[in-house]
């Protein structure tokens, strides 16, 4: 009797360390945004289509538009106090916070300190809409 082996091949990806203070981002130029510099944390993979994840660093004065989507938001303050306008309500969200935005909700992110503010924004797609972020480079950076 002849016994067959199979081969599983397996890719393993290095361990990557990206420094925000190294990674120039990309100025968001949407209509609405201001002073908004955006950094993709986690980038689209052939193997998770449900969540994408990027860092936004605000300057003084700067905010996102006014705007909803299909997808929920976490947002985490890293640095700084962030205002949060979203239905119908404005808070502030201080270093630590963790912000929750449902689907479908008109939602702004604003800085109204004299310092740069950087959130880690998490998308969980949970409908039909597409994901935004950039593939995946399998290089090492």
């Amino acid at each position: 009797m002849e016994a067959s082996i199979k081969i599983l091949r397996v890719t393993v990806m290095s361990v990557r360390i990206m420094k925000l203070s190294e990674v120039p981002g990309v100025d968001m130029e949407e209509e609405g945004f201001k002073g908004v510099n955006s950094v993709w944390a986690v980038l689209k993979r052939d193997d998770v289509t449900a969540f994408s994840s990027r860092i936004f660093r605000m300057g003084p004065g700067g905010h996102t538009a006014m705007h909803a989507h299909d997808r929920e938001h976490v947002a985490v303050v890293v640095r700084g106090m962030c205002r949060i306008e979203g239905d119908g309500t404005i808070d502030e969200a201080g270093e630590g916070s963790v912000v929750a935005i449902p689907a479908g909700v008109p939602h702004r992110f604003s800085n109204e300190t004299q310092d740069q503010i950087v959130l880690l924004i998490m998308n969980i797609y949970t409908g039909s809409e597409e994901s935004e972020e950039p593939e995946l480079d399998p290089s090492p950076p």
